[in-house]
């Protein structure tokens, strides 16, 4: 009836159902969206890295491969998967190969295997050919990270063995060195197996969008260009060095004869950082490590002597359990508090810095960067040479969406954030929470570790929720961390 009141009750009905609607369709992370984007690129715009004399010089090790990529669904059978997911070391027929690949689908975690059994690796290659969606691209972290240092401004200079038509992948200013003159080189291929978030294998669910890569690589795990691009250093007195590809020598047969080539070759790595001049940052790049003695060696060989030292939040509890207790953690929380993250990243930094006194090393570890879906942690020694660190994460995070929705536009219909509207700098104190501030996205403060005062800065990552491109993704961010924290 026209006139008739209207009681309180219906009113606020009908504002419930409303509000409940809007936010339905513009979820209250929205709302945060576009203040975040817009401040993200304009750190990044006011950032940028000098060119011309200025040019930074980056030189980076080792290897490159052919990375077939291939939707993991739609090559592989959940039916012929007999028993319980469970993780292997080493792949050696397809029961292996099928229990591991789900136990990291069913965690949404990376992970990279080395499959001994080159008859079936060469098959499922096969397979993968025919499939519509499969396509090649260049692989290896050493070459992804190039390219990203050189689109992003950078003179750089690659240690790689690879074919010419491995070599048309790379921008022809990059310079390449790792082959002899007219050497005829076959590249090796690795597969990757890409699955998106929510996408189901049989009875189990990936809870993010990831990749499980297999390779059967026998000239990666040598660090063949190693000497090639030792060779070039001196002359191209880089202001930057970054070791990667170090994971390929994971579970692979190097004993021959009572001789391990592999603890030879990890010496000659850390020969080569020992040569550079102080003043030439370094810079160690993780990944999926599951053999013990190789991460052990590599606490010895590696960690003392860099300034830097990058990775994901799998690597990043794998390298502070080895550290601390000595063993391999094989997977972890996707998804961890900032928290849980900053308190690993300070037991790293205190156990490495104890290793750089061990060893005598006149570097001490003074940068660290752990990239996460959803966030960017930096921590850097004030006193140190790295520079920009809010910028840098600022950096990182928006290179995470381009490239792993392979767009250089930020575009917000395909964005979400996970970072809550708050969180604890430590699970120690629940009362040392920074509260996020969409306007000021990048949260930086300052802490003393080991008398030592560092910059800590945490950016939010506008999580792609498109993705098109899973492998490679840590490379691209932490080349992009690196870009503005060095000056020439």
């Amino acid at each position: 009836m026209a006139g008739a009141p209207v009681k309180l009750g219906s009113v606020l009905s009908v504002c419930i159902i409303f509000y409940a609607t809007y936010y339905k369709k513009h979820d209250i992370e929205d709302l945060r969206l576009s203040p975040v984007k817009e401040n993200l690129l304009s750190l990044e715009i006011e950032n940028r890295v000098a060119s011309g004399i200025s040019q930074p010089k980056v030189a980076l090790g080792y290897g490159a491969c052919h990375d077939l990529f291939v939707n993991a669904t739609s090559l592989l059978n959940p039916k012929d998967l007999s028993g319980e997911p469970e993780h292997f070391s080493e792949i050696t027929n397809k029961e292996t190969f099928l229990k591991s690949f789900t136990y990291f689908f069913k965690h949404g975690a990376a992970a990279e295997r080395f499959m001994s059994n080159g008859e079936l690796y060469d098959e499922l290659v096969e397979q993968a050919l025919k499939l519509p969606d499969t396509r090649w691209a260049i692989g290896g972290n050493a070459p992804l990270m190039a390219k990203r240092f050189f689109i992003e401004g950078w003179k750089v200079l690659l240690g790689g063995k690879m074919s010419k038509k491995l070599k048309s992948y790379i921008p022809n200013e990059i310079q390449i060195v790792g082959d002899d003159k007219n050497e005829d080189v076959k590249d090796d291929i690795h597969m990757i197996l890409e699955y998106r978030a929510d996408e189901t294998f049989g009875p189990f669910k990936s809870p993010r969008a990831n990749r499980f890569i297999m390779h059967n690589d026998e000239n990666n795990p040598l660090l063949t260009s190693l000497e090639k691009l030792g060779e070039n250093l001196h002359k191209f007195s880089p202001n930057l060095l970054v070791i990667s590809g170090l994971q390929m020598m994971d579970n692979f047969p190097f004993k021959h004869n009572g001789k391990d080539l592999r603890l030879e070759r990890l010496n000659l790595v850390k020969e080569q950082i020992l040569s550079q001049p102080l003043d030439t940052l370094t810079h160690f790049e993780m990944a999926s490590y599951v053999d013990l003695e190789l991460l052990l060696h590599l606490t010895t060989k590696v960690l003392p002597f860099v300034d830097s030292v990058g990775m994901n939040e799998q690597e990043l509890s794998n390298l502070c359990s080895v550290l601390e207790y000595g063993k391999v953690i094989v997977v972890a929380d996707s998804n961890p508090r900032v928290a849980t993250a900053l308190d690993q990243m300070r037991k790293i930094f205190h156990l490495t810095r104890k290793l750089n006194k061990e060893h005598g090393s006149k570097r001490k570890l003074t940068r660290i960067h752990v990239h996460t879906l959803a966030y960017q942690a930096i921590l850097t020694i004030k006193s140190s040479n790295w520079k920009r660190t809010k910028a840098a994460a600022a950096k990182a995070s928006l290179i995470a969406h381009r490239y792993v929705c392979n767009d250089q536009n930020i575009d917000l219909e395909k964005s979400k954030l996970l970072l809550d509207d708050s969180f604890s700098t430590t699970t120690h104190n629940n009362n040392s929470r920074v509260f996020f501030e969409p306007t000021q996205p990048v949260s930086c403060w300052e802490e003393l570790l080991d008398s030592e005062r560092v910059d800590i800065c945490v950016a939010p990552v506008l999580i792609c929720t498109e993705a098109q491109l899973t492998a490679g993704a840590g490379d691209n961010i932490s080349a992009a961390g690196l870009v503005l924290q060095v000056e020439k």
